[in-house]
């Protein structure tokens, strides 16, 4: 794909050339109830999107928790994963953040996805698990921490 960076004054855009920008968000969702985590990969409730995709754009998809706490027991982790349709489907992306102590920590984890997608409806389901549910491991989300996905069209693919 060609940048959209050799305009001069005058130049009249096209709409060839407008079709090279990003379009934008396509869908997004927020929460601010608690996950509570189990060792079995689990749909995150309220952060489900749904779009139309095209086949000749790119999308990014961006799933921020705010806050992962760990479960207690020293190397456990938690494990985030972007998929397609539901729990079982095709994944997209993962990421993993480890405790190394055996103490409960929190911290904020970021799962990122670039792609494309056949043209037509396309659902995208952050899941996530963790290794030992001892100590109570958890999405913690709240009115002024909450966890969101967004995807985005980043332009032509």
């Amino acid at each position: 794909m060609a940048l959209n960076n050799a305009f001069t004054v005058g130049q009249t855009l096209t709409a060839a050339e407008c079709n090279n920008l990003p379009f934008g968000k396509c869908d997004f969702d927020s929460d601010a109830s608690n996950f509570t985590l189990t060792t079995t990969l689990t749909a995150v409730t309220g952060l489900t999107t749904t779009w139309t995709a095209d086949s000749t754009r790119l999308y990014k998809i961006t799933w921020f928790e705010p806050q992962v706490q760990l479960s207690t027991i020293a190397g456990t982790y938690v494990n985030l994963q972007l998929r397609q349709t539901n729990a079982a489907g095709t994944q997209l992306q993962s990421t993993f953040v480890a405790n190394e102590t055996a103490v409960s920590t929190t911290t904020g984890q970021t799962c990122i996805y670039i792609g494309t997608f056949a043209s037509g409806s396309v659902t995208v389901v952050p899941c996530a698990l963790t290794a030992n549910t001892t100590g109570t491991p958890r999405l913690i989300h709240s009115s002024t921490a909450r966890a969101f996905i967004i995807v985005e069209d980043v332009g032509l693919a």
